[in-house]
């Protein structure tokens, strides 16, 4: 077999080993996805004990009016009209803090919400013999204590129905078609990941601020104004009715927990493959210079070690914060393989292919602190690396000819 045939073999047979390693890397994504779920179930008991992610209603007023059946004469049924209030005034402070257990970490928090407002008397309010306030709190297992309302002056007590909180009002004895009544209302509300409200009034404004650093602003509409700092954020929104399109639509704040180490290690596991070809394509080109030959066996057990990477990340990641851990795992991996490039080329480019392995774990490390422009440097990389490969091997086989 002359040269260029054995080099094309080679090539093919590190190429097949490539393909291989994807099953082991797998696995390794299979098994963060998988601790990752055991996280969220984490979540989801500590719901359960604490209390749910919270959404509150800005609240309406119902009013039951006794009107005729015609199905026999003189009988009467109910009917139900609901009204808007003109304004709603929200004001919240949430306070976060985040529950071990086991080795996960889950942000809870505590809020203490002011909700004030006007409401308008209608026609029906005036003729109903029963008008009551209701406030719909998504888990009130997260209320810390019963509020009260105060209405119109007047001081009344709230009560559970059916998991909604519900007070009888009574309106003025001179109140009028047209009329604005004040309200308010406090109350301190606890709850696991996330705090929204959905606004159901004529105008709803609603002021957040919170000691988390990092929030994630979500659901159908974002703040107005926002200010985050490393201590804190503060936002406020201002929505009127014609701008909900349904009643699911809310102003939704997420806590993140930007310690979960699941995300950040399925994002490295997905550049897995491509530090595999590089860290090859780099040792078979060592290997062409140097004319030592490598058995196809040791680029697999380079490739496997790799793969470890991964495992090791998330190993120590569960323990320790992911920078950490994650200098860890590639020091070990850059030690191990720098050591057996060492025993594989008897001391010749072993110290470049460690450095060059070296340099693929920081590049990538770079590129995962880069959310938004992950794509786009992580392309740039790919490209100039490929560009030294293609410099570097564009005269090999004049090089052996000499």
């Amino acid at each position: 077999m002359n040269e260029k045939m054995r080099t094309t073999v080679k090539i093919c047979l590190v190429a097949v080993i490539s393909l291989l390693l994807l099953i082991p890397l797998l696995m390794v994504i299979a098994v963060i996805d998988n601790r990752a779920e055991t996280g969220e179930k984490v979540v989801r008991e500590v719901e359960n004990a604490y209390a749910e992610a919270q959404t509150v209603r800005t609240p309406s007023f119902e009013s039951i009016l006794l009107v005729k059946d015609g199905s026999s004469e003189g009988a009467t049924k109910e009917q139900y009209f609901y009204n808007k209030c003109e304004e709603v005034n929200i004001d919240a402070t949430v306070e976060t803090e985040t529950l071990h257990r086991s080795i996960y970490d889950v942000i809870v928090y505590r809020s203490k919400i002011a909700l004030s407002g006007k409401f308008k008397i209608g026609e029906a309010a005036l003729k109903s013999a029963s008008n009551a306030f209701k406030l719909q709190v998504s888990d009130l297992k997260g209320l810390c204590s019963l509020p009260e309302l105060r209405f119109g002056g007047k001081t009344l007590p709230l009560e559970n129905a059916k998991g909604i909180l519900c007070a009888r009002i009574e309106l003025p004895e001179n109140a009028k078609v047209g009329d604005l009544i004040d309200f308010s209302i406090e109350f301190d509300l606890k709850g696991t990941g996330t705090l929204a409200f959905q606004p159901n009034a004529g105008q709803t404004n609603l002021a957040v601020k919170s000691s988390h650093p990092h929030p994630s602003f979500q659901g159908a509409f974002l703040p107005d104004k926002r200010v985050v700092r490393d201590d804190g954020f503060e936002a406020t929104w201002r929505v009127s009715d014609f701008n909900v399109d349904s009643y699911s639509d809310s102003m939704e704040i997420r806590f993140v927990d930007l310690a979960n180490p699941y995300q950040q290690a399925m994002r490295s596991a997905k550049y897995g493959i491509l530090i595999i070809i590089f860290v090859f394509v780099a040792t078979l080109f060592v290997e062409f210079l140097t004319r030592k030959e490598i058995n196809p066996v040791q680029y697999a057990v380079v490739g496997l070690s790799l793969v470890l990477f991964y495992s090791l990340l998330i190993a120590f990641s569960e323990f320790i914060p992911f920078g950490i851990a994650y200098l860890i795992a590639a020091l070990m991996t850059v030690l191990a393989l720098t050591i057996y490039f060492k025993a594989m080329f008897k001391g010749r480019g072993a110290g470049m292919l460690g450095g060059f392995v070296a340099l693929v774990y920081v590049l990538n490390y770079v590129l995962l602190q880069m959310e938004t422009y992950a794509l786009l440097a992580g392309s740039l990389v790919l490209f100039f690396l490929l560009c030294v490969v293609m410099y570097l091997t564009a005269n090999i086989n004049d090089n052996k000819e000499a």
